[in-house]
């Protein structure tokens, strides 16, 4: 049977069970097995075992439950309540300052937890708060989810681990590289909070509590433990103290630390963050598996040579590729969670890119710049379903989906901006690394 066909069997069964609600670690596992037994027989399925194996045993793949610990132990440490508290009163003379208050504890937490700490507890946090203060429904919950997604492009983020697993490409250089791009989406969210907030006053009227400098001064200790926790974390990483794996052993004990300082540990907290770790662990590595075995399967019947072929027969600019490649994430994320996108679509891009003679490291992160819009955008956005499970009663998924438009199209800019100067990406690891 012809690469051709093969490709064409494998990725449009791969989307109908997608289609039909099959979760994608089995839909990737699923057809590849389907596959293998129909092309090679029963003696080949072997290599199920041996890649599941080869998964599950990888020392490098401690990194991704130990950064989620970190992030479930800070969750219950209470930490986000008191950045939020502290930052309000050191911003409380800015027009619009307790939403850039929640974009700045969301970059916090994205620097200490990854993904889902942000939205989670600023969504219970923030928007409440600021919906007290009269501020305007569309800003309160845009600010929150913006701020969330911020999770994916700035390390340690997960959706890096797994990318730069599967595209075998470097962790570090990959952290190293979204942490520009990152805080460039955060000042971009803060830019236009500000000039919203001063054409419009009544997007965010001023504080009503009035703050002395004394209570913004006895507020600095809030900021200093997660602000150490990060430079222990980071710093180790990009100093070249310790590799990713042993940061994340030392975020994971510093985030504990922290439970027990402010007294927040407890049996019961112990007990909810190794579960909610070993539940995302589980459903993560689930997926490596079927992503790999899927992976494995189609470059023994000759990917690459496809890819390579079809690559050098076009006869059109490379950068209307990597526009077309673009397009694709951006709609395929409207309708597919990260994982699944990265799964199937970083063992071709990546590929693709690299015989285009675009650097890999740059193309990971506009292709996670990319996943970072697809969080946002309904119907499917995990962003938008995580804040209608935590957001006020009296907020409607109306209200959600409604608030979303201006934080995209800043995520777009920096997309481009990225696209168009490279060295956003890349100046970084190369100085460094």
């Amino acid at each position: 049977m012809s690469i051709e066909i093969i490709t064409l069997l494998l990725f449009g069964g791969l989307m109908v069970l997608l289609i039909l609600g099959v979760p994608v670690a089995f839909a990737l596992g699923g057809i590849t097995v389907l596959m293998t037994y129909y092309l090679e027989g029963a003696n080949t399925l072997f290599i199920v075992a041996t890649t599941t194996y080869k998964q599950i045993t990888d020392p490098n793949l401690i990194t991704i439950p130990l950064f989620l610990l970190m992030g479930n132990f800070l969750l219950h440490s209470g930490i986000s309540d008191r950045m939020f508290k502290a930052l309000g009163y050191w911003l409380s003379g800015i027009r619009g300052g307790l939403a850039i208050v929640s974009v700045g504890v969301c970059v916090a937490l994205a620097m200490c937890g990854g993904f889902g700490p942000g939205i989670l507890t600023m969504g219970l946090i923030a928007v409440p708060a600021m919906l007290k203060q009269s501020y305007n429904k569309s800003l309160a919950l845009g600010s929150v989810m913006a701020g969330g997604v911020l999770g994916e492009i700035i390390p340690p983020s997960i959706i890096m681990i797994i990318f730069a697993y599967i595209a075998r490409i470097s962790i570090g250089k990959l952290f190293l590289a979204g942490i520009v791009p990152g805080f460039l989406t955060a000042f971009a969210y803060i830019l236009y909070i500000t000039i919203r907030c001063h054409a419009q006053p009544d997007y965010a009227p001023p504080l009503k509590e009035k703050v002395t400098w004394n209570l913004r001064i006895a507020s600095l200790k809030d900021i200093l433990l997660p602000a150490l926790l990060i430079f222990l974390v980071l710093g180790s990483i990009f100093l070249g103290i310790a590799t990713p794996t042993e940061a994340a052993g030392v975020g994971a004990t510093g985030a504990f630390m922290i439970c027990i300082f402010l007294k927040k540990m407890s049996w019961q907290v112990m007990w909810d963050s190794c579960r909610q770790t070993m539940s995302i662990s589980g459903m993560v590595f689930w997926i490596l598996i079927g992503a790999t075995l899927f992976s494995v399967f189609y470059t023994s019947q000759g990917a690459q040579s496809l890819v390579t072929e079809l690559v050098g027969g076009l006869n059109i600019n490379r950068w209307i590729v990597l526009a077309a490649m673009q397009l694709i994430l951006l709609v395929l994320g409207m309708f597919m969670d990260d994982y699944a996108v990265v799964t199937v679509c970083a063992p071709i891009f990546v590929p693709i890119a690299i015989v285009l003679g675009f650097d890999p490291i740059w193309f990971s992160i506009i292709f996670i710049l990319n996943m970072q819009v697809a969080y946002l955008t309904p119907p499917f956005g995990w962003a938008l379903i995580m804040m209608k499970g935590v957001a006020p009663a009296n907020i409607s998924t109306r209200d959600i989906w409604q608030s979303v438009p201006p934080f995209v199209i800043m995520q777009l800019i920096v997309l481009i901006l990225v696209m168009i100067f490279p060295q956003l990406a890349l100046w970084l690891p190369e100085k460094i690394m």
